[in-house]
């Protein structure tokens, strides 16, 4: 019996959990955009961009539900310092989505777990995140996941004019 391509897909398969694919760049930033609608097409791709870099210091991890269809990511990257945190480097979710007909299975927690061991492969052993204050569900899925809340803050930005002569 012939062994199937490493590629191919079984579609009765369950969903599973791995890097992404260049080819599959356009769904994820399908999901992007669920995720921030109000982030202009430009910086998703400079984000999107900064993200596929080989680099052990960013990743993008997907859920394959078979068939060429992702529904979620996670993205994550390593930060030099974290509020809260105890170790000068710290894995952090800079993303996390799951499409609505795949919410509640699951599969935000799956995604999580890869996370972690995306970490613990680099070293590092603490994992860092983030909700909006207005994000009242995003909150309750990071607390029902083991995370502590550390900070509430607002945050602000404001540029910087050069001096004129």
């Amino acid at each position: 019996m012939p062994r199937p391509k490493s590629d191919s897909v079984d579609p009765a398969a369950p969903p599973s959990v791995r890097p992404i694919r260049r080819r599959e760049h356009p769904q994820w930033l399908r999901m992007r955009r669920a995720l921030w609608p109000d982030c202009r097409p430009a910086m998703h791709r400079f984000e999107m961009s900064r993200l596929s870099t080989r680099s052990r210091l960013r990743g993008v991890l997907v859920l394959d539900c078979g068939a060429g269809r992702l529904g979620g990511f996670i993205e994550l990257g390593v930060r030099a310092r974290v509020d809260g945190s105890f170790s000068p480097r710290v894995a952090y979710v800079e993303g996390w989505y799951v499409d609505p007909d795949r919410r509640g299975a699951g599969w935000g927690r799956r995604l999580i777990a890869a996370a972690e061991a995306w970490a613990a492969r680099r070293g590092l052993t603490e994992l860092a995140s983030d909700a909006e204050l207005a994000n009242p569900a995003g909150i309750r899925a990071h607390r029902a996941l083991g995370f502590r809340e550390t900070f509430r803050l607002v945050c602000f930005l404001k540029s910087v004019r050069r001096n004129q002569r």
